[in-house]
């Protein structure tokens, strides 16, 4: 577990802003959002999961 939160909740937080980045290129340039939108509610899901997980420290 203690991996997991040095790692990948930094690996998730870079994906979600390139995610973030990549939606609002997109809306400036006038395409479609659609997946940027479901990646974004994905990984926010998988961020708040295990920052719950850590948080409460269920191991």
């Amino acid at each position: 577990m203690t991996y997991l939160s040095l790692i990948g909740i930094p690996l998730l937080g870079v994906i979600w802003f390139l995610n973030f980045v990549s939606l609002i290129s997109s809306i400036n340039s006038g395409k479609n959002v659609r997946n940027q939108t479901i990646i974004g509610a994905a990984l926010t899901f998988i961020v708040m999961f295990l920052f719950i997980y850590w948080f409460t420290g269920i191991h």
